[in-house]
């Protein structure tokens, strides 16, 4: 099995959380962990909400920050 990101080999791990086990795979090179629940949430369209808020981004051209501190 390659990994989706490296191309590297990935090898079967078994994950203790919370008293349960499952079973995953993980990359020996970039250390890439995938389970079901992960490949369960790639499968699944991404839920988009229309009038959300974004936050703010301060740049160069924002009055937040004293740029010329900073050189």
């Amino acid at each position: 099995m390659r990994c989706p990101r490296c191309a590297g080999i990935r090898v079967p791990e078994v994950i203790t959380d919370g008293g349960m086990r499952s079973l995953a795979l993980r990359c020996v090179l970039c250390g890439d962990l995938t389970d079901h629940v992960i490949v369960q949430n790639r499968q699944r369209p991404r839920l988009v909400r229309e009038g959300r808020a974004r936050p703010p981004v301060y740049g160069r051209n924002s009055d937040r920050w004293d740029w010329s501190a900073f050189g």
